[in-house]
């Protein structure tokens, strides 16, 4: 014999899969609800993931070593000491210097008399430890090709020089002849600015160049490779001897866990985003719902005459809910995997060839999410079924008898605050955050729920209007049942939601831009040089509508001394103790003051360029006393 809980879910059972058969027509839209959100979140998470997966397991190639040693200064006695005492108690298997720095570059060609500033990089032969640099043509790269003056030069340089492979370019005093293209080089960190293309030669050429000398800005670098274990506590080792001076050293770890914060970052923010697309879903999930619920009551009261129980009829809505939210969640999936499909792969060409694919973190939370959303808002309408009563048969009022305070429905509601506050801060990773955000969505709805109601009273005088169209509008407005209420709670929200993302957006970029004076620089110009101004005058006058551009000529420079007393700049704490001395400062050569400019005290240079005269800023004065 079938025993009662085997009946029951049978019972369930069936009526599941009649109930979907009669109305999935109806469900349609609840359907689609968590599809779009479960999308959102799969979509995004998935994007950020396989570009992070991708980034991270290129980590040693962003570096191009296991280690990285930089000076900003010439190496120092000192400062090769402790590097080399440093280096002398593990087991280094290769190691190469580096120099970059940036400098002037101009065809060999006479007749092509122009230059160009690039970024100009020295290595030693075994460059680069980890990935390929990568050359236009699929030409493989070997040291030799940077021996005898040989150089590898970015495609915008020829452009720029009317030059080609094969030609001589003139970099310091010596000339290089260019051997390759460069498409990809690695250890190249990516950054917002730069100075101009690069350019590969050999380590010697740059050290015996004279581009180094005294003046000169250069990155000096140590590229190792060491055994795995070693490596961090290595770098940590270097750090301690390294404090209070100009050398710095890091690790392949340190640019995976930048890159996998700022991935993480985003991913929460972005999935935060989902959630809420999620949330408005969901109000679609309890209308839909409700609606639902409102058309069963009779049948349902037929099934307590027919001796079916409470539990299992709300079981048989519920399951329904579960059903179709898994579809909806599995149609979301689908959406995402289109989505990525039609990604654009040149977004991130920069990056590299980046795998964009569903991952199973954001294909399990996404459907985890969509469920667990739908439960929550189907809970309220489906728990009014503990309230249809048989007598609904005989008169409407006799679907709920009870006037008392339903603390189970109470309970509910407290469960799917909780629930949700729990569900937003798992997704910004914040319980701050989370709780911001619930709590916005939650003030928000309460307001547009009280503007609902104040909507229709107000409007209520105007259901005796002679216009037909307005009386039969106003008359549907406030009809019972109707979803005025939800309908203006899911689009107030939705414009909250929009309103907010743009107002981050705005107040992001404020925070970020500079604050300009009405009398500051327009725009910067960099490498120009003394022979090109009276062109750039001319370019920018037919730009501005013939409107004269004011140039004002800047470099940057360091003190070297003070009342013939020289700066020592070895050490951090040196520059510390000399306060502002140390540092770099904007330097300019003009006949004349700006509108925004005047003399404090003293005048103007004399025309007699034997003295060696200069201005300073009044801050400088006061600053040292001078």
């Amino acid at each position: 014999m079938r025993t009662r809980i085997q009946t029951s879910i049978s019972f369930v059972l069936g009526m599941i899969f009649r109930e979907i058969r009669a109305s999935w027509a109806r469900l349609a839209f609840f359907f689609v609800c968590v599809a779009i959100g479960v999308g959102a979140i799969v979509g995004v998470r998935s994007i950020i993931q396989s570009a992070r997966a991708t980034l991270l397991h290129e980590s040693r190639t962003l570096l191009a070593a296991d280690v990285l040693v930089q000076s900003r200064e010439p190496w120092t006695t000192a400062g090769r000491s402790l590097v080399e005492t440093r280096l002398n108690t593990v087991p280094v298997l290769e190691r190469i210097e580096s120099v970059e720095t940036t400098t002037m570059v101009r065809p060999a060609d006479p007749a092509k008399a122009v230059a160009k500033m690039v970024e100009l990089r020295g290595v030693e032969p075994g460059f680069p430890f980890y990935g390929e640099l990568q050359l236009v043509g699929g030409v493989k790269f070997v040291p030799e090709m940077l021996n005898n003056y040989g150089a590898l030069v970015r495609p915008e340089l020829l452009a720029q020089l009317d030059i080609e492979v094969g030609d001589e370019v003139i970099i310091g005093n010596d000339r290089y002849e260019i051997r390759g293209v460069v498409l990809a080089e690695p250890g190249h960190q990516l950054s917002a600015f730069s100075f101009g293309p690069r350019v590969l030669i050999d380590y010697d050429a740059l050290v015996q160049s004279g581009l180094l000398s005294f003046g000169s800005r250069a990155r000096y670098q140590t590229l190792l490779r060491i055994d795995e274990v070693h490596i961090e506590p290595l770098v940590e080792q270097l750090r301690n001897d390294f404090e209070g001076t100009y050398l710095r050293a890091w690790s392949y770890h340190n640019t995976e866990n930048r890159l996998s914060r700022n991935f993480e970052r985003a991913e929460n923010y972005l999935s935060l985003i989902g959630f809420v697309i999620v949330i408005l879903g969901g109000i679609g999930v309890w209308s839909v719902t409700r609606v639902f619920i409102q058309q069963k009551l009779r049948s349902i009261a037929i099934l307590k005459c027919l001796g079916a129980t409470t539990l299992q009829l709300f079981f048989v809505y519920m399951l329904q809910v579960i059903i179709l939210a898994l579809g909806g969640s599995l149609l979301g999936v689908g959406l995402a995997r289109a989505m990525l499909m039609a990604m654009p792969t040149n977004i991130v060409a920069e990056y590299g060839d980046i795998a964009y694919g569903l991952t199973g973190s954001a294909v399990a939370q996404g459907i985890g999410i969509g469920l667990l959303v739908s439960f929550l808002f189907a809970l309220l309408p489906l728990l009014e079924v503990r309230h249809v009563r048989p007598l609904l048969l005989l008169r409407e009022t006799g679907a709920r008898l009870t006037t008392k305070i339903d603390w189970l429905r109470v309970a509910a509601v407290g469960l799917i605050t909780v629930a949700l506050v729990m569900v937003a801060s798992w997704q910004a990773d914040s319980w701050r955050v989370g709780a911001y955000v619930s709590g916005g969505f939650a003030t928000v709805a309460v307001l547009l729920h009280f503007a609902a109601a104040g909507l229709v009273r107000v409007v209520a005088p105007l259901s005796r209007a002679t216009w037909f169209p307005l009386r039969h509008a106003v008359i549907s407005l406030r009809r019972p049942g109707n979803q005025t209420r939800t309908i203006l709670l899911a689009v107030g929200l939705g414009s909250f939601f929009l309103i907010g993302i743009r107002a981050l957006q705005v107040n992001l970029l404020r925070e970020f831009a500079l604050e300009m004076r009405e009398d500051a620089p327009d725009m910067f110009l960099l490498d120009i040089q003394q022979d090109q101004e009276d062109g750039v005058r001319e370019l920018l006058k037919t730009r501005s509508s013939g409107e004269t551009a004011a140039l004002l000529p800047v470099l940057r420079g360091r003190m070297t001394g003070v009342e013939s007393s020289a700066i020592n700049l070895d050490g951090a704490e040196d520059v510390r103790g000399r306060g502002s001395l140390g540092r770099e400062y904007v330097v300019t050569y003009r006949d004349g003051l700006e509108e925004n400019e005047r003399y404090l005290d003293g005048g103007p240079w004399s025309d007699d360029l034997s003295i060696t005269e200069v201005s300073i800023e009044e801050s400088i004065r006061e600053r040292f006393n001078i």
